[in-house]
């Protein structure tokens, strides 16, 4: 019962004097994002004007690894097949300095979170008013998991880069 006290004051603590003020979009502007977290390699490489004021960000989904559930739904929907456990995936979304913008989710493992399908959540659902904080041109550099929300991107006017370090197959 302590124990459990310990950690639920921990966490309210965290949730109302960390995370507002060092994680998510609202904690950060867009123009602090470009003038101290973006690397002019990244603006030489990803825009064609390297003195635009477009915000470059890296996406990629990562895995946190859990013990299995006695929750049978839950331990199905947590199981990755891809890594042959269960884990929960949270969304990072990171300036191409390395600052961490914002963490989203976690999401299940299951076959309806890849890359591709929690972005196009995360646009169709304003997550932390992201399409707020982000204008058109703007940047996403991902790897190829996201290739199948180049669509969703380009309604919005953000622009998708796929770096091709290696050839397909």
């Amino acid at each position: 019962f302590q124990v459990r006290r310990a950690i639920v004051s921990a966490r309210t603590s965290l949730m109302r004097d960390f995370v507002p003020h060092n994680l998510g979009f609202n904690h950060i502007t867009r123009e602090e994002v470009i003038q101290n977290h973006t690397r002019q390699l990244a603006r030489n490489l990803m825009t064609e004007d390297v003195t635009s004021n477009l915000a470059i960000l890296v996406l990629d989904g990562t895995y946190i690894y859990i013990q299995k559930s006695s929750n049978f739904a839950f331990a199905r929907r947590s199981y990755s097949m891809h890594k042959h456990r269960p884990l929960v995936k949270p969304m990072m979304v990171v300036t191409t300095t390395g600052y961490i913008v914002s963490v989203l989710g976690p999401y299940l493992a299951d076959s309806k979170n890849n890359d591709a399908s929690i972005l196009r959540h995360m646009i169709y659902h304003n997550a932390e008013e992201l399409r707020n904080w982000l204008q058109e041109e703007d940047v996403f550099v991902v790897d190829r998991g996201f290739r199948d929300a180049q669509d969703v991107l380009e309604d919005v006017g953000i622009k998708l880069e796929i770096p091709a370090f290696m050839k397909l197959g």
